[in-house]
C-alpha cells in the first residue's frame, strides 16, 4: 500500500485541528470551573447575608425591656452562628473571591464591634466559642 505524500500532509493537518480543538475545549472548561466556582461562592455568601438580616429584622421587633432578654439573646446567638459560619468558609478557604472578601470586611468589623461586643455575654467573649469569627475579626483588623 502506497501512502502518497499528500495524504501524509493531510493526515498532519488533521491532528493539530483536532489538537486545537482539545486545547480550547480545556480552556472552556477551566474558565467554566472557575466562574461556577465564583458563583457557588457568591450563593453561599448571599444565604448568610439573607440570613443575618433576617435576623436583624426579628431583633427590630424585639421591644426594649429586660423581660425579653432571653428572646433577644436565642436571635443574637443565632446571628453570631451565622457569622461563625461565614468566617469559617473565608477562614478555611472556602469563600476565596477577593472582591467579596472586601467587600464584606467593613461588615465584620462592624458586627464585631457594634454586635458581638455588645450583644454578646462575657462567656461568649471570653469562650472558645466563635473562634473562627473571632480569627477573621483580628485578621480584617490588621489589613485595614
Amino acid at each position: 500500500m502506497f501512502i502518497s505524500p499528500f495524504m501524509a500532509i493531510a493526515s498532519e493537518y488533521i491532528q493539530i485541528i483536532v489538537a486545537a480543538i482539545y486545547a480550547v475545549t480545556l480552556f472552556y472548561t477551566i474558565v467554566t470551573f472557575q466562574r461556577s466556582k465564583r458563583l457557588d461562592q457568591i450563593t453561599s455568601l448571599g444565604d448568610v447575608m439573607n440570613e443575618l438580616r433576617d435576623v436583624e429584622r426579628e431583633m427590630a421587633k424585639i421591644p426594649a425591656g429586660s423581660q425579653f432578654d432571653d428572646v433577644r439573646n436565642s436571635w443574637s446567638f443565632r446571628m453570631f452562628n451565622s457569622l461563625e459560619w461565614l468566617s469559617f468558609m473565608i477562614n478555611e478557604r472556602i469563600i476565596t473571591d477577593k472582591k467579596l472578601i472586601e467587600y464584606i470586611k467593613p461588615m465584620i468589623i462592624s458586627y464585631y464591634e457594634n454586635t458581638f461586643l455588645k450583644l454578646g455575654s462575657g462567656k461568649e467573649k471570653d469562650s472558645s466559642q466563635y473562634q473562627q469569627f473571632k480569627k477573621l475579626y483580628q485578621t480584617v483588623k490588621k489589613q485595614v
